[in-house]
């Protein structure tokens, strides 16, 4: 992996009185003041399991030093290390962009994007095999593909009945988040592992981000983890890992008469309304992008997925940012993948850019879709129905985990 034209781009603006550092322990109570007026503050169940989640030296602040007397923060970004699960459960490593803010009197001179080039160094630097951004509601990155969506279904309490009640000899029960962690943890492990473009959770993740004023239901194989709202069961976490467990726990929160509504968020694929009676009663208000994504290793990511038939071909990645540009032979034969540079004098059979790639690879998007908003180029009759082929998704990525 080499430095990207981007980051070069980035790392020579010129702010003027900024210096970039990486954090120290003394920073911890500016920065949580920081984020106070940045995000509404940090809202950790346990503060210090929160700050345990990041290594200071992935944490890059900028000062402003106009008066080197009083130097302060005018701006964060941290790295969190995760792993991310590539089609079939291999994990990559990835650098995910958290934490970041410019204040409000330093916006629009170009500190975000110096921010962002010492979190890619980081990355480098860590061996990630990808880089991870959630951007927020005004925000995109022109670099990350979406590497996963998210649908929001409203399940009309009162009107959803499950279609078929089998019983299940592994019975759910109710827990308290504190009690129950280690049973989740568990669960969580396996049903990341299972799913695309889900994200891993360290040890201090779960203290950080739950307590016991949420609830709990937790089966065997799998769990579910809510508030109480209002008239609404608000979902954070849905785990499961079989049809049954899924079933089981959508019985148990359909059991919660007193409310009318239940809110959860779901990947593009589950299976939440096949399992009722009217599927309409599980409506869909929203799809939004979930996790975006720029994969910085190739060569490792398709090493280590899965796929669904053979394909040899040479793709052109044309990379206007400089990071991976140029040609590249993808061989698929009997489930094992290579990428590498082509041969000299290799013409291509397909070409698009890093931000498609990092969707074909999870598969928020498959080749077809791109292709028909014209954002993959087939050069070669037939190599984009093979690609299609090879990498289509056995079931569709998503991710519950923040950052």
């Amino acid at each position: 992996m080499t430095t990207s034209d981007l980051m070069t781009r980035w790392e020579q603006r010129a702010v003027d009185d900024i210096r970039l550092r990486r954090a120290r322990e003394d920073d911890w109570d500016t920065l949580y003041d920081c984020y106070q007026r940045a995000f509404g503050g940090v809202r950790a169940k346990d503060v210090d399991a929160w700050k345990r989640q990041f290594l200071l030296e992935d944490l890059v602040v900028a000062e402003d030093v106009s008066d080197p007397d009083a130097p302060f923060v005018a701006g964060t970004m941290a790295v969190l290390r995760m792993t991310v699960s590539a089609p079939g459960g291999a994990q990559l490593r990835v650098a995910a962009c958290a934490q970041a803010l410019v204040v409000t009197t330093h916006q629009k001179r170009g500190l975000y994007a110096k921010l962002q080039a010492e979190c890619m160094t980081i990355a480098m630097a860590a061996g990630a095999d990808v880089f991870a951004a959630m951007p927020g509601p005004g925000a995109t990155y022109s670099y990350v593909g979406v590497a996963g969506h998210t649908r929001r279904l409203r399940i009309d309490r009162a009107r959803a009945k499950l279609l078929v009640r089998v019983d299940d000899t592994a019975q759910a029960r109710e827990m308290r988040p504190g009690a129950a962690r280690p049973l989740m943890r568990e669960i969580y492990d396996r049903w990341q592992h299972a799913t695309p473009g889900a994200l891993s959770r360290g040890e201090h993740y779960w203290p950080a981000t739950y307590d016991d004023d949420s609830f709990a239901i937790v089966h065997p194989d799998g769990y579910v983890l809510y508030d109480l709202v209002g008239k609404t069961v608000l979902v954070h976490d849905f785990c499961a890992v079989t049809v049954a467990a899924h079933r089981e726990l959508l019985c148990c929160l359909l059991g919660h008469g007193e409310y009318t509504e239940i809110l959860l968020d779901t990947a593009a694929d589950d299976p939440t309304p096949l399992l009722l009676e009217d599927p309409r009663a599980a409506a869909v208000t929203a799809v939004d992008p979930g996790v975006w994504m720029w994969i910085l290793n190739p060569a490792n990511a398709f090493q280590r997925r899965d796929y669904r038939a053979d394909f040899h071909g040479v793709v052109e990645i044309a990379d206007p940012y400089g990071l991976m540009p140029g040609l590249f032979t993808l061989e698929v034969s009997a489930g094992q993948g290579s990428w590498r540079p082509a041969p000299e004098g290799a013409r291509p059979d397909l070409r698009f850019g890093p931000v498609e790639l990092s969707s074909i690879y999870f598969g928020a998007h498959t080749p077809l879709e791109l292709h028909r908003a014209g954002r993959v180029e087939e050069l070669t009759p037939g190599a984009l129905t093979a690609l299609d082929a090879a990498l289509a998704p056995a079931r569709r990525p998503f991710n519950i985990t923040p950052f």
